[in-house]
């Protein structure tokens, strides 16, 4: 799959520490090597409250939560929070 990375993203991964950064990027190549997202392999949940057809799921990452947009077969991730 297609993997585009948002300034956003960019921007939240820099104020993260450092060590978290190896983790994003083996979950990140895991995604652009897999066919679909359901057979990716990652720990992913779609979030509530979408409007129809739009497709925005949150996949977790230890303690961290990525957000991402689905169209297949282009993943945009859009975010990086702590859980909380």
């Amino acid at each position: 799959m297609e993997v585009i990375i948002t300034r956003t993203f960019l921007k939240d991964l820099r104020s993260k520490p450092k060590s978290a950064i190896p983790a994003v990027d083996e979950l990140i190549s895991q995604l652009a090597a897999a066919v679909s997202l359901e057979k990716s392999g990652v720990d992913y949940k779609k979030m509530e409250g979408q409007k129809s057809g739009e497709n925005y799921y949150r996949l977790r990452l230890v303690t961290w939560r990525i957000g991402i947009e689905y169209q297949h077969p282009k993943i945009i991730v859009i975010s990086i929070l702590a859980r909380g």
